[in-house]
């Protein structure tokens, strides 16, 4: 059988921890001295904390919404960078000095402050770390103890008070923004309210709302205009029969010459009746037309051409009929006139009314989007006012204080138990490596399994191994020696943890 299969038992084990005891013996005290060492000259660090919860407003939201809204960790980054800017820090370094002891400037002062104050989440009952929390805790860490206490008050203040300016400030900010965005869309609706009246008015007859009111008068004009115009025939007919009428009768009631204007009077009616009836070349026209020239002809040149004064009352009588009459006419076709231009009108509103109601739409659009960013301008406008006043009587949400910074008992730092088993627990890796290491390494033939790895001959017995005095006074001596110098050492590591202790 192989040596490799001779499986080691515990006492091949204790064997090797027997002959290497010194590694053991060594290793491990030196790393719990130095563990202990370590432990107790690093500098402490006292750590002082408060706790800050976000309230959430003492008015419902439904009632009054706040402008200034954020996520609370969101918020707690803005203000932690505005709190620990180092402008901010120089009055808390000015009134409490963090680092008496050191030569820095209020830059380098500022800077450890900034590096020394953490700001994690927290639950607010148990104090434990939690991602999401409406509560945080604010840490300062320091040597002194009485300091770490004194700047982590002074950073709490200072971030309810940046908080509670920060919010007032956006808050107000909001509303004058808000303010100037309301005048402006005031304005712009304005511009447009005049722009559509100046539309209307240059576009009255031709907007769209006006075209069925169009539509129904241009009805009515028509009809209006028919009846002008069977009402001018009807005039038109009555002027010439009162022409006829007034050119049968004598002007005067005694007049010498007064029966061949009878006569001329009744030719040019026969001829006007006559022109009714036939065209200009009808046998009777003619015969008229050349009676009438030939009377006028001659009783014309007998008589001289002196104006008549009429006197005779059946002739005034026709006379103002006809007058009457012609200024009926008159007015009719003024009415008819002015029906024409009306519809006319009425035509060119029509065609135009189709690109003027494309152009209405749009300037109306744009009235009307700018009324709408008007209206949500407003009430955004109002609810900012609210909001300022909300933030300034401090009834929105904030940050409130539930744990005062207090003063600590021991330091944060350094971890003295963890130091120890940290080096206890390295010390006896390193010791048992070392033995372990040392032992693969060492060829010399000590028992029967080793001597299995050169023959395959079974041994038949072991002389154990019989130390000599020299070897026992060797032992002692060593033993002695790394007593003496463990003694030394851990009085020296007993004298620092003693100085470093507060007892």
């Amino acid at each position: 059988m192989n040596n490799k299969d001779i499986p080691y038992t515990l006492g091949d084990y204790f064997d090797v921890i027997r002959r290497r005891w010194i590694y053991v013996a060594t290793v491990l005290p030196t790393a719990v001295l130095i563990a202990l060492y370590v432990a107790y000259t690093l500098p402490p660090v006292y750590r002082s904390s408060g706790v800050i919860i976000l309230e959430p407003s003492s008015i419902p939201q439904d009632m009054i919404r706040t402008t200034v809204t954020s996520y609370a960790g969101q918020y707690i980054e803005l203000v932690q960078r505005q709190l620990l800017a180092p402008d901010n820090l120089k009055g808390l370094i000015a009134k409490i000095d963090p680092y008496p002891g050191e030569d820095l400037s209020y830059n380098a002062k500022a800077a450890a402050i900034a590096e020394n104050t953490q700001i994690e989440h927290v639950d607010p009952i148990t104090l434990e770390p939690v991602i999401e929390s409406p509560a945080f805790s604010m840490s300062y860490s320091n040597p002194d103890p009485a300091i770490s206490v004194a700047i982590a008050r002074e950073l709490v203040e200072m971030f309810l008070d940046v908080n509670r300016d920060s919010r007032v400030k956006r808050a107000g900010d909001n509303f004058e923004f808000l303010s100037g965005q309301s005048k402006d869309a005031r304005a712009d609706m304005t511009v447009l309210e005049h722009k559509l009246a100046d539309f209307k008015a240059k576009h009255g007859d031709a907007m769209p709302d006006v075209q069925s009111r169009n539509f129904q008068a241009q009805d009515r004009t028509e009809r209006d205009l028919d009846g002008t115009l069977r009402e001018i025939r009807l005039a038109e007919e009555k002027k010439a029969l009162l022409e006829l009428q007034l050119n049968q009768i004598n002007p005067r009631l005694f007049d010498p010459a007064g029966d061949w204007r009878t006569q001329l009077n009744t030719l040019q009616a026969q001829l006007a009746e006559a022109r009714q009836r036939y065209s200009e070349d009808h046998p009777t026209v003619r015969r008229l037309t050349r009676s009438i020239e030939e009377m006028s002809a001659r009783n014309g040149a007998a008589q001289p051409s002196t104006p008549v004064t009429p006197d005779n009352p059946n002739y005034i009588q026709v006379a103002n009929q006809l007058d009457a009459a012609k200024r009926e006419l008159a007015a009719l076709n003024a009415n008819a006139d002015r029906a024409r231009a009306q519809l006319k009108e009425y035509e060119r509103s029509a065609k135009l009314a189709p690109e003027v109601e494309r152009e209405f739409n749009q300037v109306l659009r744009e009235y009307q989007v700018a009324q709408q960013r008007f209206e949500d301008i407003q009430k955004s406008l109002n609810e900012a006012e609210l909001g300022r006043s909300l933030e300034s009587e401090q009834r929105g949400e904030r940050f409130t204080l539930i744990r005062n910074p207090s003063k600590p008992s021991r330091p944060a730092s350094p971890n003295r138990l963890g130091i120890l088993l940290l080096g206890i627990v390295l010390g006896g890796a390193l010791a048992v490596g070392l033995a372990a290491f040392r032992e693969s390494s060492d060829p010399t033939i000590r028992s029967a399994r080793d001597l299995l790895e050169f023959t395959d001959i079974r041994p038949i017995g072991a002389v154990p191994f019989l130390p000599t005095a020299e070897d026992r006074r060797k032992r002692v001596i060593a033993w002695t020696a790394a007593s003496i110098v463990f003694a030394v050492a851990a009085l020296f590591v007993g004298a620092t943890v003693v100085q470093a202790s507060p007892w």
